[in-house]
């Protein structure tokens, strides 16, 4: 009876042992995690099986759930069966539509320009090989961002479309199509580096892979190499930044990410204490209250001419109020015919090298600003 009793006891041992090892449909029993680490970025999560990688997501307005889980898997053989849930897509991709010129910069870093069929507001894209496409005939000019031209995209049927998601914002008649649609939200990353280290989530639909790792390597390697450059230095001088648009002063809160380049540069900011990841519209007597006598005056601006003193006088008398106006440190930047949004989610190491030698000038000696300059009378 006792030898019935331990074999059974055994035997039940075996069935638990069994059970816990039991893996949930569609994974693979490979390792997952081990083969993909992302070093700064937040918004998304890789996860590589034997037959497809799930990349999640993450909602940036709603932590406690995923925006998107996409399934790549290989085109050239057949959908393997179990698949977990979510948008399946056919890697590696063929032709893309793209919503934004973030998209096209970081597609055209991955020598992929290629793929990109159809656009949306062309006009704010400056690569002249984008331009020269919608020239000749080779992409399609799909409209605005908020409403593309449902026509068109089926008519050119890519493998994906690249779109920038807004809280509370849907996709309208673009989501009937049935083309995946493949949402960045590298724009929310509060890190400078993790933001550019989107450039790997699309590396992986279009099976760069490589090619992106050893980029972000670059990029990281110089960014951080200037941040530790100014991290010698003890005098931090203070530092605002942009200016009011319609009635309000959309300043970057403390926790985001162009409040963490002014210190990674080497500027203290007057709200570096505020916990806000995004911008706070600001009245103007409080950004004068609180900035009034910073040192610096750094403005992204889109004018058909350089901004002047004169210039900037003209379009809000009080603007003169800020020591940085009357001790002539303001810095502009034209984005009318700069790349700076082109560039900044790619190398933040180019923006970082500019403010690191507008207020430690002593440190690049030799250095000639690439998107801001002092602004003249």
């Amino acid at each position: 009876m006792k030898f019935s009793n331990i074999s059974l006891l055994i035997f039940f041992i075996f069935i638990l042992a069994a059970c816990n090892n039991r893996r949930p449909a569609g994974e693979s029993n490979i390792s997952v995690d081990s083969e993909y680490k992302i070093h700064y970025a937040k918004g998304f999560q890789v996860k590589k099986y034997e037959h497809y990688t799930i990349i999640s997501v993450r909602d940036p307005w709603d932590t406690t759930r995923m925006l998107q889980t996409y399934i790549l898997v290989d085109k050239t053989k057949d959908l393997p069966l179990n698949l977990p849930k979510g948008t399946i897509v056919k890697v590696p991709l063929n032709s893309v539509a793209t919503y934004s010129t973030i998209h096209c910069s970081i597609l055209n870093e991955l020598d992929a320009v290629d793929l990109i069929k159809g656009v949306c507001e062309p006009q704010y894209i400056k690569l002249s090989n984008i331009q020269n496409g919608i020239k000749n005939g080779e992409i399609i000019d799909l409209g605005m961002a908020s409403k593309p031209d449902t026509e068109k995209l089926i008519m050119l049927s890519p493998d994906a479309i690249f779109a920038t998601p807004i809280q509370g914002w849907t996709y309208g008649s673009i989501e009937k199509t049935g083309i995946p649609i493949l949402e960045t939200i590298d724009y929310t990353e509060s890190h400078p580096l993790g933001r550019a280290e989107w450039i790997r989530f699309y590396s992986l639909f279009i099976g760069k892979e490589h090619l992106a790792d050893s980029l972000f390597a670059v990029t990281e390697k110089s960014y951080n190499n200037i941040k530790e450059a100014v991290a010698k230095i003890n005098v931090r001088p203070s530092v605002f930044t942009d200016m009011r648009y319609q009635g309000k002063w959309n300043m970057p809160g403390g926790k985001s990410f162009m409040a963490n380049m002014l210190t990674d540069a080497g500027a203290s900011y007057p709200w570096s204490d505020n916990n806000a990841s995004s911008y706070m519209p600001l009245t103007f007597e409080t950004v004068l209250d609180k900035a009034g006598d910073a040192d610096f005056w750094i403005i992204k601006y889109n004018w058909p001419e350089d901004m002047t003193y004169k210039a900037l006088e003209k379009e809000y008398k009080p603007y003169s109020y800020f020591k940085a106006f009357k001790e002539k440190n303001i810095y502009g930047c034209n984005t009318a015919y700069s790349s700076y949004y082109e560039d900044l989610p790619i190398h933040p190491d180019y923006i970082l090298k500019d403010m690191a030698y507008i207020f430690h000038p002593e440190l690049y000696p030799e250095y000639v600003p690439k998107y801001y300059k002092k602004i003249g009378e």
